[in-house]
């Protein structure tokens, strides 16, 4: 059997309670954002996410700041079925009356999630498995996989036990790994920059003559422990005009992750996020790293909430559904910003890579064995321009 890591350019969320928890963290951003635009002088806490939120609007000019308001204050002020119908029971917040919009959150029912719907699988209560038999039983349950999207974590009942070694091998099933392994053990994963290219410079076909583009790149990680870590702002290029390209010589390596971590689990699944900005909209790299470090944080205590276990415990990671909670939520604030704030984003891009073992290895021209995958491309799309940014993953040692 050869296997092989499964790339993901888009990444979706499918869960139905996962998307529950993500539609909330959302949604509470969300109604900061609105909160704020009403009262820029609001007084905000520290680390709140309205104080987040005032970042942002810091950087709008007073014309920008009255012209969003009057996109926003008719939706603030709808009635409360309509913003219901938007918000859910967040739409009962009557957010100008509230000095937190979180606080004012947990004050509400606590979100229905079903369990059973989470991607948690049991093992029969009248059986007394060994921990090899129990992942042999839940190998066989193949809707893990292919249905929740989920494939970290399974419970197993009884004493409110987790068993988070879904794919471990004993030491005898271990030595069959050698048939994956035609070069050395690779242990390491990394994304690796090929070029960046301006299809459409950015503005108005009149503003295109008189000026260019400055492009910026930054971007966080989500790994197979949920954890999330910022990658530093890097200057593309500052002249870009249409059908200009950014060529890497070597590659350029955007991030890395160590396959060792979270333990023998697996399949491994590793997230990453590229934020290409506009070196013209000022500030707004570390503004969507912050957002997203802030929404993260929600997302994974959330979730860890929801299946009452700690998420990076030996308890088991949920990375891959947190991974995809985060930039599912991050997408729809940023949409709310294009539409509302009429900001000038390109709206970041969550691609994703799965390791099944240290053995696997691409195919490439029909040959099985390739520690790099094919060359892949991820769109950029906003303020009237495009540009694409081609990749690859690349498994080392």
């Amino acid at each position: 059997m050869k296997l092989e890591p499964i790339i993901k350019d888009t990444v979706t969320l499918a869960n139905s309670e996962i998307k529950k928890i993500a539609d909330r963290i959302a949604d509470t951003a969300i109604l900061a954002a609105e909160k704020i635009s009403i009262d820029p002088s609001f007084k905000a806490e520290k680390g709140s996410i309205e104080s987040l939120m005032l970042e942002r609007l810091k950087t709008f000019d007073q014309t920008k700041i009255k012209n969003l308001q009057k996109l926003v204050i008719p939706l603030a002020k709808a009635p409360q079925d309509v913003r219901m119908g938007l918000y859910g029971e967040l739409g009962k917040i009557d957010i100008m009356k509230v000095n937190s919009i979180e606080d004012a959150v947990k004050k509400l029912e606590p979100l229905k999630i079903e369990r059973k719907l989470l991607g948690l699988r049991t093992v029969p209560l009248n059986l007394n498995l060994s921990d090899i038999q129990i992942k042999k039983y839940l190998d066989n349950q193949s809707e893990i996989l292919s249905t929740h999207n989920i494939t970290s974590i399974d419970a197993i009942t009884g004493g409110g036990r987790f068993f988070s070694d879904i794919g471990q091998l004993s030491e005898d099933e271990d030595t069959e790994l050698d048939d994956f392994q035609p070069q050395a053990v690779t242990d390491k994963l990394a994304l690796y920059i090929r070029r960046v290219k301006c299809v459409d410079e950015t503005g108005s076909r009149f503003a295109e003559r008189f000026g260019d583009d400055e492009i910026a790149m930054a971007g966080t990680s989500v790994d197979e422990t949920g954890d999330t870590k910022k990658i530093t702002e890097f200057r593309v290029g500052n002249s870009f005009n249409d059908g200009d390209t950014k060529w890497y010589n070597p590659h350029k390596q955007f991030h890395w992750f160590n396959m060792r971590e979270g333990g023998n689990t697996w399949p491994k699944s590793y997230y990453l996020t590229f934020i290409l900005v506009e070196k013209d909209n000022g500030g707004l790299s570390e503004f969507l790293q912050k957002l997203w470090d802030k929404i993260g944080k929600e997302v994974t205590a959330a979730i860890a909430s929801a299946i009452g276990a700690a998420i990076g415990s030996t308890l088991g990671p949920l990375g891959t559904a947190i991974g995809a909670a985060i930039g599912y939520a991050v997408a729809k604030i940023v949409e709310w910003f294009i539409k509302l704030w009429k900001d000038d984003i390109f709206p970041p891009k969550t691609i994703s890579c799965t390791v099944p073992a240290f053995g696997a290895r691409w195919t490439k021209n029909g040959n099985w064995g390739s520690t790099t995958s094919t060359y892949r491309t991820a769109h950029f799309y906003g303020h009237s321009g495009h540009y694409y940014v081609e990749y690859y993953w690349k498994l080392f040692s």
